[in-house]
């Protein structure tokens, strides 16, 4: 397994398409960090160095949905897969090999986000509101969530042979959990009470408050609420709002998903036909 996951990180150091995503995800933090100043400079405003820090999470949900894809389709476009397979490697360790440097190259996109906007962010923005080890920490989680986030994404393209048609599911797949997830957060968002304005003959008043037919039950609420520390685009609009109420649940959580996506996707693999 070793010399697959040296094989990979070599074929990853090569690749053109791993360093077009570091170079956009480094500029994204370029451009970032700039747009938050002129936004401080426009409006007067202070504008923190944490206010923008963690949007890097959805970025890179994308940004992995297409390297996993399209970098584990070449394997089957050019035959390596089955050349491995020939040479006489298990497909567990082909399937583990993949994951690894598809996590890998995750958190270094990320690690080329983090770099170019805490340079910038450093000089150009407020002091951070929160504590180092906050952000630290929550860093951490989104390393983790990241990692769920390949986990998806290796699973849907090892065992979809068409580079092309697995990009696409990848993709699909990333956008349904970011609507899902941002449809989960607006109705946890709603509150339990609402007032309306009306006009009358003082002026405008707003009446008396009543139940919201929106506001969630208990139960919908811990459903919801359990479905947004699973999801990694859920945690990704947590930590991005810094409303985080289970931050160590959802690093087992994610360890959890990339375990059992792990598992079947190397019961699925080991069945798929590589003819």
């Amino acid at each position: 397994m070793n010399k697959l996951i040296s094989a990979n990180f070599m074929r990853l150091r090569k690749g053109k398409l791993f360093w077009i995503i570091i170079t956009f995800m480094f500029g994204m933090g370029i451009f970032v960090s700039c747009s938050k100043y002129y936004q401080s400079v426009r409006f007067e405003e202070p504008v923190f160095f944490d206010d923008a820090l963690f949007v890097y999470i959805s970025i890179l949900g994308f940004c992995s949905a297409i390297f996993c894809s399209l970098h584990t389709g070449t394997e089957y476009s050019d035959g390596t897969i089955r050349n491995k397979l020939i040479s006489g490697h298990d497909r567990r360790h082909i399937y583990l090999s993949n994951l690894i440097v598809n996590t890998a190259a995750a958190w270094l996109m990320t690690a080329a986000f983090l770099f170019s906007y805490t340079v910038l962010a450093s000089f150009l923005l407020e002091r951070p509101a929160a504590s180092v080890k906050t952000l630290i920490f929550y860093i951490v989680i989104s390393l983790f969530a990241e990692m769920s986030f390949a986990s998806v994404f290796t699973i849907l393209s090892m065992l979809i042979s068409r580079k092309s048609l697995s990009a696409v599911w990848c993709m699909l797949v990333f956008l349904g959990l970011f609507i899902m997830s941002m449809t989960l957060w607006s109705r946890l968002a709603e509150p339990e009470v609402v007032s309306e304005y009306q006009m009358t003959v003082n002026g405008i008043e707003q009446t008396e408050p009543k139940p919201n037919p929106l506001y969630l039950s208990p139960n919908a609420r811990n459903i919801c609420g359990f479905m947004m520390d699973v999801l990694p685009t859920g945690q990704g609009l947590q930590l991005s709002a810094f409303e985080v109420r289970h931050p160590f649940l959802m690093i087992l959580y994610s360890i959890a998903v990339s375990g059992i996506l792990t598992f079947l996707g190397i019961l699925l693999f080991r069945k798929k036909n590589l003819n």
